[in-house]
């Protein structure tokens, strides 16, 4: 049977409406998983449920108080904030804060308990316990206390007495973390909008990891409800401009909108939810499967315009385009499915849900599309787009008579560029997950340069003994450790009980300063200790630092805003310190979330980097076995390889450092611009079988395919620089990265290719003897 009657009857047949149907009821059964699917808001989705770094904290979090809070920062905009004003603010919004769903703490300057010595009793009294306690007197005395406070300095209240802080620590259930995420950020912006207006002369700036999660949550579902509307309106205005045909337009949203609903809905299936970075795979989805219904659509309307009838146009369009079509959709599936290396959950996520809904355009292709094409009336009429495009002689006429120049200089600096991305450094900025249009990073930055925000470890150190925290071995390693990080340059402040128990001993001996120090048995310590957690007024136990058995305390060291780099060296140096200067019978563990963030950044960066290395081999060797050539498929990284390797050296010039979202680039890429590269050769390849010459080959392939590859690349830039607009920077960067990796590709394949085969490939390694053919016949 020949290959148009083989088309013929797929289209045409009654197996093929059966095909057809059971390919709908196929993406009919996934879109039903949709109910499934939602939007994530745990940072924890970043890492695998049983990731050491992850069990480490939860680990943490279950021996002290966990440390999921909302960090509020206030700054009267005139003078200090040892005004009547300023601390009636503080008060009435820390009452309001205990308000806040799931609140189990809140610190601040106002309800902190100050301790002082009564004869051989101690005193425990909130700075500010009553609203009417408020005057002159007690506001000097606030400030006294404040001043000479180690615990509120830096923690609370800055040293120059401009900015103070509420911190609200919060112990959510965890049965709908969604629902109790949004459930205290929005009563958070309620009471903070609510005393914006109350208090207009004060500034109120919000951080802590639950805004986080909210700002994680925000960022998904803004680009959900934005960016895919407004590719869909794009797919339909793009595609009816270029094709002259709002009915072919149609059709392809059709195809693209059923693939988008079955990839979703399988992944809803799979226990896939949403997150901030997964969220992007409708948006790379809409453009990759656009770009090769383009194809497809493109070379009907060129037959139309020729007077051939729209079921032979059809016909014509699937034999000439269904291989490098069916291979364009397997290489962009197995770069995407390169994703998988990745160390973080919502990465893996992203390459899969892409590369279902590729799978799924693949089948309705090939089943729905067809058709949807047979069934409207196609515009036979020329565009003003299709008319440029569709001159292509010209250019390959350049391309044939300037290929040893073009070689000479375009590879040569592409190879240059190149090598400039082995320069980028890796590394990553919690706070730089989100662009400078979310607020909660412009109020992190700004907190940052007062307070400690985000950025800290926790160090649990275990004396393995019951009240061992007392033993004052322990405790003058814990001083010890305590001096020497507070010397380290990136420590803003240190959090533990020392300071408290040295407090306590000083107190407990008439308020005299030489006492302040350890005591001198473990047992005098235990007993202050005791006395002074009986005194602590209700939601100001000790348990966030503290063990129950008081076996282990925790040090916090807080930190200014690191890059991933720096944290991790940090925490080699401090590690080191401990191994080298630790007591025997004492261990330590540390962790906090911005350090796992670190971690999982950097390794992620480096998996990703290898899957994609993954992605080009097994590219190539698919291809090789396409082609039934070793040497094409080698060949073929040429156009490949370097336009992603140039790509990167651009970003080593304007940026210079890699993040984690960008490494996945060079995979995606790959899957992506490999499909123009199939589309020129396989063209280039039959014009050769069928006895062309080279030059001929490259003429014809012009004049068929180049149109195609040209639409089809200019909507995948304008559709990842649609993503670059989203408020999740990673997605933004790696839509801006994507976008130029793709115009380097469509240089390649417009300039360099042709002169490659041209002077690489002139023979093919088995070629079939066949007639030769003039270039008129073969058009």
């Amino acid at each position: 049977m020949s290959k148009a009657s083989l088309w013929r009857d797929i289209l045409s047949s009654k197996a093929a409406s059966w095909l057809l149907f059971f390919c709908l009821v196929i993406t009919g059964l996934s879109i039903i998983g949709l109910k499934d699917i939602g939007l994530a808001s745990d940072y924890k989705i970043f890492f695998d449920e049983q990731d050491s770094d992850l069990l480490a904290l939860e680990q943490m979090d279950a021996t002290y108080t966990a440390t999921d809070n909302v960090f509020i920062m206030i700054k009267p905009k005139q003078g200090q904030i040892y005004s009547i004003e300023t601390i009636s603010l503080v008060y009435q919004l820390t009452d309001k804060l205990w308000q806040i769903p799931f609140s189990s703490r809140v610190d601040s300057l106002t309800n902190f308990p100050f301790s002082w010595a009564a004869g051989d009793d101690i005193e425990i009294e909130e700075l500010l316990y009553e609203a009417e306690q408020l005057d002159l007197a007690r506001l000097n005395f606030i400030k006294q206390a404040a001043e000479g406070e180690r615990d509120l300095l830096d923690s609370l209240v800055t040293r120059d007495g401009l900015y103070t802080a509420i911190n609200v620590t919060t112990l959510m259930p965890g049965d709908n973390h969604k629902a109790e995420i949004l459930a205290i950020t929005q009563a958070v912006e309620m009471y903070v909008a609510e005393f914006e207006k109350a208090y207009p002369d004060h500034s109120f700036y919000v951080t802590g990891l639950v805004t986080m999660n909210g700002a994680f949550f925000k960022a998904a579902k803004k680009d959900f409800t934005t960016l895919i509307p407004l590719m869909i309106v794009f797919v339909l205005v793009a595609a009816g401009v270029i094709l002259g045909s709002a009915q072919a337009a149609l059709s392809i949203l059709v195809v693209l909108v059923l693939s988008l609903m079955g990839a979703l809905g399988l992944a809803g299936w799979l226990g896939i939810n949403l997150s901030a970075p997964s969220v992007s795979a409708p948006i790379i989805m809409f453009t990759v499967i656009v770009a090769s219904s383009i194809h497809i659509i493109s070379y009907v309307k060129r037959q139309l315009i020729l007077g051939v009838s729209q079921f032979d146009a059809v016909l014509s369009s699937y034999q000439h385009n269904a291989k490098p079509i069916i291979v364009s959709h397997l290489t962009t599936v197995i770069g995407f499915l390169a994703m998988n290396a990745s160390d973080s959950p919502p990465f893996r996520d992203l390459g899969n849900i892409v590369a279902f809904g590729v799978l799924f355009s693949l089948l309705l292709s090939f089943t729905l599309l067809p058709r949807l094409l047979l069934s409207m009336r196609i515009s036979a009429k020329q565009t003003i787009v299709t008319n440029i495009f569709q001159r292509m002689n010209g250019l390959a006429t350049v391309v044939i008579q300037y290929r040893n120049p073009i070689l000479l200089i375009f590879l040569p600096v592409s190879i240059l560029f190149a090598s400039l991305s082995f320069l980028n450094e890796t590394d990553d900025d919690l706070i730089k997950y989100f662009n400078e249009s979310v607020p909660f990073r412009v109020q992190a930055e700004e907190i940052d340069q007062h307070f400690s925000g985000l950025y800290n470890i926790g160090y649990s150190l275990s004396s393995n003994k019951e009240n061992g925290i007392f033993l004052p071995s322990y405790l003058q390693f814990i001083e010890q450790f305590d001096i020497w990080l507070l010397q380290q340059q990136e420590v803003v402040i240190t959090d533990s009980p020392l300071h408290r128990i040295k407090q306590l001993n000083r107190l407990m001996h008439g308020d005299d300063n030489q006492y302040y120090r350890i005591p001198e048995t473990a047992r005098v310590a235990a007993q202050h200790f005791l006395l002074y957690e009986m005194s602590l007024p209700f939601g100001k136990d000790v348990g966030n630092q503290v063990s129950f058995d008081k076996s282990s305390l925790k040090l916090t060291a807080r930190l200014k805003n690191m890059t991933s780099v720096e944290m991790l060296a940090f925490e080699a140096r401090v590690s080191a310190w401990l191994q080298l200067n630790n007591v025997q019978g004492l261990t330590f563990e540390h962790s906090s979330p911005s350090l796992i963030f670190s971690h999982v950044g950097q390794s992620n960066i480096f998996s990703l980097l290898q899957g994609a290395l993954v992605a080009f081999l097994v590219i190539s060797l698919a291809l090789a076995a396409v082609f039934r050539s070793f040497y094409i498929g080698i060949l073929t990284l040429i156009p490949n390889l370097i336009p992603v390797g140039a790509a990167f050296g651009f970003w080593y010039c304007i940026q210079g450092h890699i993040s984690m979202g960008l490494a996945g680039v060079s995979a995606m890429a790959i899957g992506i611009i490999v499909d123009d590269t199939v589309h020129f050769l396989y063209q280039y390849i039959e014009g050769l079988k069928r006895g062309l010459t080279p030059e001929k080959s490259v003429t014809v392939t012009f004049e068929h395919t180049m149109s195609a590859i040209v639409i089809s690349s200019i909507l995948l830039v304008v559709g990842f620089m649609l993503l670059s607009s989203s408020s999740f920077e990673k997605n933004a960067q790696m839509g801006l990265l994507t976008s130029g990796t793709i115009v380097l590709a469509l240089l390649f394949d417009l300039i360099v290719l042709p002169a490659i085969v041209l002077k690489f490939m002139r023979k093919l390694p088995h070629r079939e003897a066949e007639t030769q053919l003039t270039l008129e016949q073969a058009k």
